[in-house]
């Protein structure tokens, strides 16, 4: 009876982890959910704040998209222009994908806050743009670019320039470079018909390119070669007396044409602005989300309501009264945004006590009061969110506790001879040898730039099951293949013991990310880096977990037939 009793305990195991394993992939798409639908809980209504006198009669806002800060570097016209202004680079937030930091620019808000975070992003954004605001102003907002545009911004403009793109998209790369020609010959028109207001003019063939080909690719660099001809072109038209140019980027690439991640040729983007009220220079890096209120200051327009970043006033040539004025508004603005943050957060408002300690320095355009203004609110706002993680987490700490010591009690079965845990243990840890070759192997990380368009992405995701299971497979195999002279009860043994370390270890990596950020993600996008860990996690529970019902069995036969095929011997 107890040889009985213990075979179907070991039965019953396979039969929860295969379980687990089923719940994993609904987990998987949970979380997968919970961020291409993010829902925002910030975007509250938020009085405008004042305006300021214009530092330029017209800013005209260049982006390349996909445009790598190191080939920026090599582009000659655009040097040109870094060394007759302002020369920097910014951090592109995260996910880092398109729609998400298109919104970044036009607003200076985080996709966290804009609860813009994929491409798939539907309808018009939320935030308050920098086009809106010049808008309202009464000034032309305007743009010239691909029909994403219009999708996310079209209210906001007071007129969208389309620039045909090619329907196929695996067209040659003559395709993508007549359609950054038409966005030349069209932004040459509208400037012409603007002498003022803000101007938008997207280069998109950069970032199609480097998708097909990859970001050092020749097909890419020769078009980013082309487009520095093209920001010359126009540069040429503009009066640097009135004008304000801007050059930058939405994400970089990785070699191979992914983006979306978090490394370094992903998220740091060139920043070039040059023309009236710029300051010459060479400058550290800022932040995306600063390129919106640096605009509303230039163009005198009231900074997007929901605005993050800060004016770069560091980089204009101003007077000290001025810039005390764009100092007060972005203290106000920021003042307005973050009270309401904290309201949400379900924290004391910390943002107005800042602004009381800067605010006669910002009156007085010191230098550098500004930055340490936004630094020191920043940083409150950055505590805040923490502590509600941490709160949340504490809350959630005993059922992590739970999820992480109740599946010991499995181990109670082997508590009189726990050496004989070591080799099920080693074959386990196997197994994530297996896997973690096949995936950084092939260059992969933890990152969404992992799959290099979107069509990518199922099939991404179906190899990466498919090396759980072959891992999964080989390294129960083997052990079955080195226990073969044991009993059968005993091998069965190791191979649902196996089973259940590879489920475990896989379980804690995953209950590690539940308690530090829960399965649904309703006011913060976790860490993208780990998040992605997760996911894959949970992929390679799906089929471990549904297999070890079927390669338990299958070691015990191979013991029994090698153990007869022995005895024939």
């Amino acid at each position: 009876m107890a040889r009985v009793g213990k075979i179907l305990l070991l039965v019953l195991v396979l039969l929860i982890l295969a379980a687990i394993g089923y719940q994993a992939q609904n987990l998987a798409v949970m979380g997968w959910d919970s961020v291409v639908e993010y829902q925002t809980p910030y975007l509250t209504d938020l009085p405008r704040g004042s305006a300021a006198e214009p530092l330029a009669r017209r800013v005209v806002l260049i982006l390349v998209d996909g445009l790598r800060l190191d080939a920026s570097r090599n582009m000659s016209r655009l040097n040109e222009l870094r060394q007759r202004g302002a020369d920097l680079s910014v951090r592109v937030g995260q996910p880092s994908l398109s729609y998400p930091s298109w919104t970044v620019i036009a607003s200076g808000t985080w996709q966290e806050i804009s609860g813009v975070t994929t491409n798939w992003y539907e309808g018009e954004v939320r935030v308050d743009t920098i086009f809106k605001a010049a808008r309202d102003a009464g000034m032309p907002a305007v743009v010239v670019g691909g029909g994403g545009w219009k999708k996310l911004y079209g209210s906001h403009l007071t007129e969208f320039v389309k620039v045909p793109g090619p329907e196929d998209e695996n067209a040659p790369p003559e395709a993508w470079a007549q359609m950054d020609g038409d966005s030349l010959r069209l932004a040459i028109r509208v400037l012409d018909d603007y002498p003022e207001g803000l101007i938008l003019i997207y280069f998109g063939g950069t970032d199609e390119l480097a998708h097909l080909y990859g970001g050092v690719s020749s097909q890419y660099l020769d078009e980013v070669q082309r487009v520095d001809g093209y920001i010359g072109l126009l540069a040429e038209r503009l009066d640097p007396e009135k004008d304000v140019l801007i050059v930058t980027a939405d994400h970089g690439h990785v070699d191979v044409g992914g983006h979306g991640g978090w490394e370094r040729s992903v998220l740091h983007v060139p920043l070039v602005m040059v023309g009236k009220a710029i300051r010459h220079g060479a400058y550290t890096e800022r932040l995306q989300a600063d390129i919106a209120p640096t605009i509303a200051a230039l163009l005198g327009v009231p900074i997007p309501v929901h605005a993050q970043g800060r004016p770069l006033v560091e980089m204009m040539e101003a007077s000290a009264e001025a810039k005390g004025r764009i100092g007060l508004n972005a203290g106000l603005q920021l003042v307005g945004f973050y009270d309401a943050y904290a309201q949400t957060l379900g924290v004391r408002p910390f943002a107005g006590d800042v602004l009381t300690k800067y605010r006669e320095r910002l009156a007085r355009g010191e230098e550098g009061t500004v930055s340490g203004m936004w630094e020191e609110i920043t940083t409150r706002a950055q505590a805040a969110r923490a502590k509600r993680f941490w709160r949340e987490r504490l809350l959630r700490l005993p059922i992590a506790l739970g999820i992480a010591l109740v599946p010991l009690l499995y181990l109670l079965l082997f508590r009189r001879r726990l050496r004989q845990l070591l080799i099920p243990l080693g074959f386990a840890l196997l197994y994530f040898v297996f896997y973690n070759a096949l995936f950084f192997g092939r260059g992969y990380n933890w990152s969404l730039s992992a799959f290099n368009s979107e069509a990518q992405i199922k099939a991404f995701f179906n190899e990466r099951l498919l090396d759980a299971a072959l891992s999964f497979i080989v390294a129960g195999l083997l052990l079955a293949l080195v226990s073969w002279k044991r009993p059968l009860l005993q091998t069965l043994e190791r191979m649902v013991t196996f089973a259940f370390f590879v489920g475990y270890l896989l379980l804690l990596q995953v209950d590690l990310f539940y308690w530090l950020y829960n399965i649904r993600f309703s006011w913060a996008i976790p860490d993208l880096k780990l998040g992605f860990k997760y996911y894959m996690d949970l992929l390679q529970m799906v089929p471990t977990g549904l297999l070890g019902v079927i390669l338990a069995p299958l070691g015990v036969l191979i013991g029994w037939g090698l153990q007869r095929w022995r005895g024939r011997k």
